[in-house]
């Protein structure tokens, strides 16, 4: 059984997708992994509520009551959007595409899935993530994680010198 969903919100009715804040009606639970949202759907079942996909990224769109994730545990790859964010809702009718659309089709009384049902799914669905984000780099992973750091540590030097520019600091070097 779906979470109860607030009277009064709906889909746009147009012919495109249109952006919608978060954080009035529902949160939105985003799961860049397409695998991670086919993992969550089976064990979720019909315990779901509508679902939003975008065919081109793959990222899936889990509506939640608002502040209900707000204590959930930190997830790889998983984000809650909340106020202030906002996501491409599409229109009702449409179910497929190469942008956004409903995975899993919008119904007014049961559009939101119950939050804790949904974090059990993505901490079972995501838990070889985790295991897989502590492993050890090699190959190509480890030198991509170098030239990370190493990129942070120039942007972080060149932040400095900016802000000592800005702010006309001498120096330390003179």
């Amino acid at each position: 059984m779906t979470d109860v969903a607030p009277q009064g919100w709906r889909p746009p009715c147009d012919d495109v997708p249109w952006p919608v804040a978060t954080g009035v009606h529902w949160d939105a639970v985003r799961v860049p992994d397409p695998a991670v949202a086919d993992a969550v759907l089976d064990r979720l079942g019909r315990e779901t509520g509508s679902v939003i996909a975008d065919g081109r990224t793959g990222v899936a769109y889990w509506l939640v009551r608002p502040q209900a994730a707000d204590s959930w545990p930190a997830m790889p790859r998983v984000s809650v959007l909340a106020r202030d964010d906002f996501v491409a809702v599409p229109p009702i009718w449409m179910l497929q595409g190469t942008g956004p659309h409903w995975r899993v089709p919008f119904l007014a009384d049961s559009y939101l899935t119950p939050p804790d049902h949904l974090c059990a799914a993505l901490l079972a669905a995501t838990a070889h993530l985790q295991e897989e984000d502590d492993a050890p780099l090699v190959g190509l992973a480890a030198e991509r994680q170098a030239w990370r750091e190493q990129g942070q540590r120039i942007r972080s030097r060149l932040r400095e010198v900016n802000r000592r520019s800005i702010t006309r600091e001498s120096r330390p070097w003179g």
